[in-house]
């Protein structure tokens, strides 16, 4: 990040440092995993596809997340908001760009 963003050390505070324990403790996920879905034959296909990101009846919701998405992890939570944030260009018939840092 330092690499990237130049003094961005000086502007943080507080390092959360996370064991299996932490994530069971806070999440209740399984045994502390700290992913959100076991990728198995049957779940294989929705990691390709992926889950419905809106519920019925909710206007302008949108589900972001490792539970919405197989596989979890942080880079599975990040690919998650981005593919939201694609939908919504679609529906608003804008472009999405995508720019790296």
């Amino acid at each position: 990040m330092e690499r990237i963003y130049p003094g961005i050390k000086a502007d943080i505070e507080v390092v959360d440092v996370a064991t299996p324990l932490s994530y069971e403790r806070n999440t209740d996920n399984w045994q502390g995993s700290s992913c959100g879905w076991l990728l198995t034959t049957q779940t294989m296909p929705w990691m390709i596809s992926g889950l419905q990101k809106t519920l019925p009846g909710l206007r302008n919701f949108y589900r972001i997340g490792q539970w919405v998405e197989p596989g979890g992890s942080l880079p599975i939570v990040a690919m998650s908001g981005r593919n939201v944030i694609q939908q919504i260009c679609h529906q608003d018939h804008k472009a999405f760009i995508a720019i790296e840092p």
